[in-house]
């Protein structure tokens, strides 16, 4: 339940993120489409910046976790308890989690990629 949890919480965050950058970033989509990309290459572009995102958060939270995890065996248990468990590391529950943020980044990228490709250049390019 914790990690379906935190995935959420994670797709929110990169869903949120992701819309951000579309509001800031529209004229420039919008000079790409109109200079002749695609749809689908606006798709491709946002969906590798997103599996990027996705990759580098995976990667930051690996340290952060098992830091977090040492405190919490080593330092709040004993305090709280006066009893630790065996500290262990799996590597491949560790690719998993990793393969699991980017692949939560790209879903969440689904819907600010649909948006993107949508977009109409001329009236992204007169806003500004």
């Amino acid at each position: 339940m914790l990690r379906l949890l935190a995935i959420l919480v994670a797709v929110v965050g990169v869903l949120s993120a992701l819309l951000a950058l579309q509001l800031e970033r529209a004229r420039e989509f919008a000079v790409l489409r109109a200079t002749g990309m695609t749809a689908g290459e606006i798709g491709g572009l946002v969906s590798l910046q997103t599996g990027f995102m996705g990759a580098a958060a995976g990667l930051l939270a690996i340290p952060t976790g098992l830091l977090l995890a040492a405190v919490l065996i080593f330092v709040i248990n004993r305090r709280a308890f006066g009893w630790s468990l065996p500290f262990e590391v799996n590597p491949l529950l560790l690719l998993e989690t990793l393969a699991l943020a980017v692949c939560a980044a790209l879903l969440a990228g689904l819907y600010p990629i649909w948006r993107m490709a949508r977009a109409r250049p001329a009236e992204a390019l007169r806003m500004e």
